[in-house]
């Protein structure tokens, strides 16, 4: 058997040394790109190259691009990523127009704010100035007639509260068809309802309705109107049942005895031609 060379101590020490030289090497080049990577992330977080450097707004039209980023709290310069994009989202939701919100980070350095607001359902006229009427029930500052972008209902006599919430909710459940075709609606309550509201509609008819069943019967408004003849205007009254009074001849608004008494005639003719109108029962 072959033995190997015995290598003495002193010829090992040099090696031994050598080897203990390169781990050392390597430890402080560890050491050494450790601290260089700290020294480039503090940089890094301390340059603009970590901050938002732009906020892109999306889905507003009630209330402008700056509102929106004031109310997320986020703004041009705030460190990217730390942004606490949920409280962002709360503090949107948490305004009266806005009924969703989604705040993401747009690559590389980029802010995306997405919003849903509630939707226009009317107007409400104060001087020559107009407020917008949400679906919820709030009301805008005013603005001037040329800075409304939308058509929409006129509201009048109405004042913010429980019958102003219902009635913009109501309008919010009618097909858009059917929303356009109203010019004004006013607040003319009875004894019996303060709910009842009167429509003037844009094809020259009058609607008297209460609001809690507005949704439902004025869904069926093309139908009902489409039975009527159209060069003979007056009042479809929705409050209990469906029927049709028309005004008194040569005369535009006329009184109630007037209304009541061409209506006893109308009535039978529209029922004994048409039947009762579309969506006549009352819940």
């Amino acid at each position: 058997m072959k033995r190997k060379p015995v290598v003495s101590l002193e010829d090992r020490v040099p090696q031994l040394r050598q080897r203990r030289r390169k781990r050392a090497n390597r430890r402080l080049v560890g050491v050494v790109l450790l601290f260089v990577f700290l020294i480039i992330i503090v940089l890094y977080f301390q340059s603009s190259y970590s901050k938002v450097q732009d906020i892109q707004v999306n889905g507003n039209s009630g209330i402008s691009d700056d509102a929106v980023v004031d109310l997320a709290g986020i703004s041009p310069g705030d460190a990217y990523w730390t942004l606490n994009l949920d409280n962002a989202e709360k503090k949107l939701t948490d305004h009266k127009i806005i009924r969703n919100a989604e705040v993401k980070r747009d690559f590389p350095l980029g802010v995306e704010v997405t919003i849903e607001e509630f939707e226009k359902v009317a107007l409400s006229r104060e001087g020559q100035q107009y407020r917008t009427v949400y679906e919820n029930g709030y009301i805008s500052d005013p603005k001037p007639v040329q800075d409304i972008d939308f058509s929409a209902p006129v509201l009048n006599g109405f004042r913010q509260g429980t019958v102003l919430n219902d009635l913009a909710s109501a309008l919010s459940d009618l097909p858009g068809n059917v929303l356009n075709s109203i010019s004004e609606v006013h607040h003319t309550p009875s004894e019996v309802d303060s709910g009842r509201v009167t429509l003037y509609m844009n094809d020259g008819f009058e609607v008297t309705a209460v609001i809690h069943t507005l949704a439902e019967k004025m869904t069926h408004y093309p139908s009902i109107v489409s039975q009527l003849d159209p060069d003979v205007k007056g009042v479809i009254d929705l409050e209990v049942g469906s029927y049709f009074r028309a005004y008194e001849s040569g005369e535009d608004v006329p009184d109630e005895s007037a209304v009541d008494t061409a209506g006893e005639d109308i009535d039978d003719s529209l029922d004994n031609r048409a039947g009762v109108i579309e969506g006549d029962s009352e819940e």
